[in-house]
Order: C-alpha cells, then structure tokens, then sequence
C-alpha cells in the first residue's frame, strides 16, 4: 500500500513538471481553421451553407478571403471575414458563410488567411459541386442503385444454370480464372483502402484535399464478386466438365501478374515502394483482366457454334449495369457541366463501353448466330489454342506497364534532395470563355526567399491564350529550411490554340529542378467539338482495329489465300513490327523516354496506350494471316524478289542503326526513329502489290472488302477528326505545316478508293482468271470460260 501511494504521487510530481511543456506545446500550434463540411452541393439559384471553425492561439487580428476565381460557378457570401483573437489570445468561434449557385461546375473553395504562417489552413477548403437540377441528382443516384444491383446481380445465372444442367460445359475455365484473379486484387485494393487506416493517410499525403475513392459499396460488391466467383469456380471441380481445363496461356498470364505482384512486395519490403504503391498495381492488374477476360468465352462460343454452358441472363445483367453506368455518366456531365471527366479522361468510359460491345457480341451469338443450337455437342477441345492467343500480349504488355511503373516511380520518390518546381497536371484543356485550375508545387530545401513568374510560349504582348492569377507567387522559406508547399493557378481562357505556360523561379539556382516546371495547355473554342472528336477518334480506333478479321474470316471461309499478295502481307508484317517496336520502347523503356524528354524538354510522350495495343494487335492480326498461307491453298504465290529486296534493304537500315548503337554513335532513340521512318516508307508502298494484283487478275476476290470498307472508314475519320481539332485549337499548321501524318492518312484513303473502285466497278462481273505463275485456274478462268449459248 506504501508503494502504491508512493507510485501515484511521483505520477502526480512528473504531471505537475510536465504541465508547462505541454502547454508551451500546445500555444506553440497556434489557431487551426476548417471549413465544414468539406463537400458541399448546391443548385444553381439556389443557397447553400458551410461554416468555418478557428479555434487555437492567436495573436492579433487575421482575415479569411475566399478564392474568387470561380464567381461564374458560385457568389460566396461573404467574400472575406476579420478574426479577432478572444480574452487571453485564445479563440473557439464558427463563423456561417453562404453560397449561391451561378452555373454548373466543380471546384474547390479555399480561405486563404492574411497575414500567412500564423493559422493552419490544411482543412481550409471545402469541395464544391455546382449542378443544374436537384432532380437530375436523385435520377443519377437511383441510376447508380440500379445498375450496382445488377452488377451484383450478375454472377448468380451463371451458377443456377451450372446447378441446373449439373455441367459447366460451355463456360471458359480461362474465363474463369482470369475473372477470380481481376476481382481478387480488386476486393484487395478496395478492403485496404478503406479499413486502412496507415494506407488511407498515404493516399491523403498524396491527395491534400481529396477524399477516400473507396466507398462502402465499393467493398461490398468487390467482396461479393470473389466469393460469387468462387462459388462458380468450386462447381468445375464438382459438376461435368468434359475435358476443359486451363490453357496454358492463361497460366502463363496469371504468372505473370503473379511475379508483378512478387516484385511490388519486394520494393514495398525493401522501403522503395508504398504500400499505397502495391495497391495501385493490383488496381492496374484487375483493369488488365477486364480488357482480355471475355475473349476467350467469346472464342469458345464460336468455335462451338453454340452459347450453351454460358448463362444469357449474366450477360443482360451486365450490359444492363454498363449502359446505365454510362448513362450515369454522361447525366452528370451535364449536371455538373464535367464533360472532361468522360472524353478528357476515357479509361473509365472506355473501358465500360468495351465491357458493353463484348456483351452486345455475346448477345448476338446468342440470340442470332447460334439460336437454334442444342446442348448436344460436347466441348472436347482444350481451350488452350487459338481460345486465349488474343488476349495474350494484351495482358502481357500490360504487365509490363506495371513493372516500368513501378520502377520509375520508386527513383521518383527516392530523390528528395534537391528543389523540384513542377505543374501538375502537365497537360489540360480549357474552353475560350472558361477557367480550370492546376497546381504549381514547390518541394524540397529551401534556404532564400524565392518568386515564380508565368511566361507562355508562341505569344506577344497582349495576344495571350489565357489569363493567368495569380501573375506570380512568393514563397518564404520556412523555419526547418525544407518546403512542400502547392499552390493554385487560375488560366482563364482567352483565345484557342496550343501552347506551354512556364513556371520560373527566381533567383535562379542550378540545384533548382524545372524539368515540370509547365503544363502545356490547349484551349478549345467548344466542349461539343472536343466530344465530336473523340466519338470519332473511337470510331476510327475500332474500325482499323477490327479491320484485320474480314481477311482472315474470308481466308478461313474459301480454305484459301488466292488473290491476297504476299508482297503485301510480308511488306505489311515488317511495317506493323516496326511500329509496334517503336511504341513499346518509348512507352515502356525509361532510357528511351529520358532520351526523348532531354531533346523535347517540355515535351509529352507522344505514344499512348491505345497506340500500343493497336500496333501488337496489328502485327498478331497479320502474322495469324501468314500462318494462314502455310495451311490453305496458295497456288503458286510466293513473296516476289522486289519485295524480299525492299525488305533487305529495310534489314540493312535496322543493322546500320543497331552498330551505330553499339559504338555510341546513335542513341536508341534514333534507333527506334528509324523504326517508324521503315513504317513510313512501308505505308507508302505496300498497297501497290495487292493493287497490281487484282489488275492482271482481273478480279478482287481473295482480298477482302470488308478490310477495305474498315480501313477506308478509319482513315477518312481520322482525317475528318484533325479537320475538327484543327478549328477547334486554331491548329491548322499541325496538318498543312508538317503534312506527313495528313498525307500518309490521304494517300491510304485513296488506295482504299481504288480498292473499292475495282471490287464494285471494274471487276465487279469479273472471276478468276489464271495469273501466270498461280497454278489455280477458278471459275470463269481462261481455261475454264463459261459456254458460249451458240445457236443450234
């Protein structure tokens, strides 16, 4: 008992010597101000109410200002408040600011407080949504309700109708798996995310004033999706199967993703990456899955000529939860006047409308192509072969991806030592008439006083494209010598066109790094043109996308490639490689993008995603097509000396650039230049052979007209897109000032005509007729020409 007593007064004498630290501790924060609540929406018309809280030490009297910027969204009522501080220096006090919606918009409204340094103002923000209509807001939400129900939904016909038939027969194992792994490392990222709360607060170090992405809804769909998948998963090992089973491709995919994730954990375990970091990654692999998981049930169902085994219902579900997703989508583009959200950024949209054309693909066979086929034919094939080669690079390249990703962004984090100036974001666009905001940030050591200023590039006095506020910032070093301090810019659009706003900072400094220190900038004359383009820039993408299969369809269906050059598929082959080795490398090797970067130091990487899946898709496609010729009737065709010496040349092009390489004379980027010169000249060329072809055959059969149809239709909407974009930024020297991309897309579209021309005008009566050299006299040929009706 003595000792108890003796315990608890030396806790009370360390309290007592404590106490004034404590306080000392506490006065030393000074006051704090947050606007609550930090998501506010309101009509326009209508009012609205936040309030701000200062609570904490003060001093001497501050003022609040609220950033007016955005009064064409909002009238913030009052536009700025004087903070006394209370009886002894300590004030605890709510203040009731109101808003008035102007015009549709999302911002966000920030109390900047004068003089600085002596409130903290992390929480001095609030989000604001600024919609047309209240109603529009319930319908978008119900919408939301709906399709999330259906999507969840979704994955039960798939195991009523495998309980019903007591067989998975028809259903793609590599379906299947693929679908277990992407929702796998989805419930992941979603459950770390939000129960995390170590994870959670990386993700707000990163994002100051954003918000958790992660919902409740989020996890329990994630969640309910794998357990779904699971379910459907176990009945493989109980019900028919026939002798299906996991192809190897598939395997090989998984493993790969398997090794990323391996790799991720290794950074993560060694302090290169985050965690937040390895959580991105597995949110990069469940996108992977989603672009290549349907393929194989897909090709299953063709090359069983039937959908049975595979439950409509799932299918109409999810279309169902995609077009309403989208629908959501393009509602609250409108409400929210946010179309950039949609066509500024299309991953999301794209990537829901390539679920919803998969669905309409699944519909169609089922309901059309094979309606009337029976459960009969049992699947006895291993859907090993051609089922997943498709989806193969895809998810391969993909993966790649991730693996460079990660390994730049741990150099990017690990180099903290010298003063980085740089925008984010580094590319944006704004409407004449408009404003939008990014974000200058300055971090790293700073000992001076130092001030940026604004310059853009390509104007003289008084023509500017955008106006720019503030016109320049002061940053104070503060009292650690160590800053990471973002501000915002407001451009208000002037005039259209394209351009880079420089950020400079002086006294200017060698350790100072600027290489971000812009964002270039493109100001359009209309959100409904900037739609306009990228509706056809889809259109065409998928139209030369799929303008490879009407070949290889009609190759399969005649049994033969007659009538096909192979002058053309060779020189064809060589130029798809070529440029598909050109975007690989500058979209996933570093050195080449450090390379590209030091000769266009405010450049962008010009190669985007869609152009490396185009170009691996393009040289897979023709390469299926010359696998073709070695198994169906081919006569006596063969790829002709001209060509294999245009080729040859072509060869030596690529071994000069390989040795200047190795002696240091290139530098791989000029490698890969020479590259996509080689695609160049192929485009230039290739079409001659086939034209030439069809000719002295007299005939276009064997060349199909639906790859001219597709091809003539992506290259007149690629034209007709850079007209539009032309107008619409006042670009016009982007076509006519450098005519290379025009002209190669012009001369394409004029062999398409002359393709057409001879299929529907001059041949259009014509059959084969015996090519000397092509042992394949057909009907109609000279040896075989049709009778005469002579007179008896």
């Amino acid at each position: 008992m003595t000792r108890r007593t003796y315990l608890m007064a030396l806790a009370i004498v360390l309290l007592c010597l404590l106490a004034p630290y404590r306080t000392d501790a506490q006065t030393s924060i000074g006051a704090t101000v947050v606007l609550d609540p930090q998501d506010v929406t309101v009509i326009v018309g209508e009012r609205e109410q936040f309030i701000a809280k200062v609570r904490g030490m003060l001093t001497q009297d501050v003022r609040l200002n609220f950033s007016t910027e955005h009064a064409d969204l909002v009238e913030v009522l009052p536009t700025s408040l004087v903070v006394s501080p209370g009886d002894g220096g300590f004030i605890d006090r709510v203040y009731e600011i109101g808003l008035k919606g102007v015009s549709p918009g999302q911002f966000d409204l920030v109390a900047q407080v004068l003089p600085t340094g002596i409130i903290d103002v992390a929480a001095a923000f609030i989000r604001v949504t600024v919609a047309n209509s209240q109603a529009i807001i319930v319908i978008s939400n119900v919408i939301g309700w709906i399709y999330f129900a259906a999507w969840t939904v979704s994955f039960w016909p798939q195991m009523i109708i495998n309980y019903r038939r007591q067989s998975v027969v028809g259903l793609s194992f590599d379906f299947l798996t693929l679908n277990l792994v992407g929702h796998s490392v989805y419930a992941t990222f979603n459950c770390a995310l939000f129960w995390s709360a170590y994870i959670e607060q990386e993700y707000l170090d990163r994002n100051p004033r954003g918000l958790n992405p992660v919902l409740a809804n989020d996890v329990a769909f994630s969640i309910h999706a794998t357990i779904a998948t699971l379910l459907t998963v176990a009945q493989c090992f109980i019900y028919e199967r026939g002798e299906q089973k996991v192809s190897r491709i598939a395997w090989g995919i998984i493993s790969i993703f398997a090794v990323v994730i391996v790799v991720a954990g290794i950074l993560v375990g060694t302090d290169t990456f985050h965690w937040l970091d390895f959580l991105y990654v597995l949110s990069y692999i469940k996108l992977s899955v989603t672009l290549i998981k349907y393929v194989p049930q897909a090709v299953l169902n063709f090359r069983r000529k039937s959908t049975v085994g595979w439950s409509i219902e799932n299918v109409l579900l999810d279309f169902t939860g995609g077009m309403l997703s989208m629908l959501q989508m393009l509602m609250n583009g409108y409400n929210y006047d946010d179309w950039a959200s949609i066509f500024g950024d299309p991953t999301k949209f794209g990537l829901g409308l390539f679920s919803v054309l998969f669905d309409i693909l699944f519909i169609v066979q089922h309901y059309i192509l094979y309606r009337n086929r029976a459960d009969s034919k049992t699947l006895q094939e291993d859907s090993s072969t051609t089922t997943t080669t498709a989806s193969n690079g895809g998810s391969k390249d993909t993966t790649w991806f991730v693996v460079v990703f990660l390994v730049v962004s741990a150099f990017a984090q690990t180099n903290n030592t010298i003063l980085r100036l740089q925008f984010g974001p580094q590319d944006t666009t704004i409407v004449v008439g408009s404003s939008k905001n990014v974000t200058l940030r300055l971090h790293g050591p700073l000992s001076a006083p130092v001030t940026v200023n604004f310059t853009q590039t390509n104007v003289t006095t008084g023509n500017e494209y955008v106006q720019v506020t503030p016109t320049k910032i002061d940053f104070v070093p503060p009292t650690v010598n160590f800053i990471d301090r973002s501000e915002r810019v407001t451009l208000r659009a002037l005039r259209a066109g394209i351009f880079d706003l420089l950020a400079h900072l002086s006294p200017a400094n060698e350790l100072i790094d600027q290489g971000q220190a812009f964002v270039r900038v493109t100001v359009a004359k209309s959100w409904n043109l900037i739609t306009i383009s990228s509706v056809i820039g889809w259109t065409y993408f998928l139209a030369w996308t799929w303008s490879f299969w009407p070949q290889i369809w009609e190759n399969r269906t005649r049994a033969s490639v007659v009538g096909l050059s192979f002058d053309y598929l060779a020189l064809n082959l060589l130029g798809h490689t070529m440029y598909a080795a050109f975007n690989c490398a500058l979209f996933w090797s570093g050195s080449v993008q450090e390379d590209y970067l030091r000769r266009n130091p405010r450049g962008l990487i010009p190669v985007l995603a869609n152009d490396v899946a185009f170009s691996l898709h393009a040289t897979f496609a023709t390469g299926l097509i010359i696998v073709q010729c070695f198994f169906y009737e081919r006569g006596q065709q063969k790829v002709s000396y001209t060509a294999r010496a245009l080729m040859l040349v072509f060869g030596l092009v690529v071994l000069i650039s390989s040795v200047l390489v190795a002696t240091g004379t290139y530098l791989w980027l000029d490698f890969f230049y020479n590259l996509s010169y080689i695609k160049l000249a192929v485009t230039l060329v290739k079409y001659i052979p086939q034209a030439v072809l069809n000719y002295r055959r007299k005939s276009t059969v064997g060349w199909s007209i639906g790859n001219v149809l597709l091809d003539f239709t992506g290259g007149s909407f690629s034209i007709l897109q850079m007209l539009i974009n032309g107008y619409n930024y006042d670009d016009w020297d982007s076509i006519f000032g450098d005519g290379a991309k025009f002209g190669l897309g012009l001369f394409s579209v004029l062999f398409d005509v002359l393709f057409i021309v001879q299929h529907y005008v001059l041949y259009r009566n014509s059959n084969y007729i015996e090519l000397r050299g092509e042992n394949y006299p057909g009907p109609g040929s000279v040896t075989t020409a049709p009778r005469q009706n002579l007179p008896t």
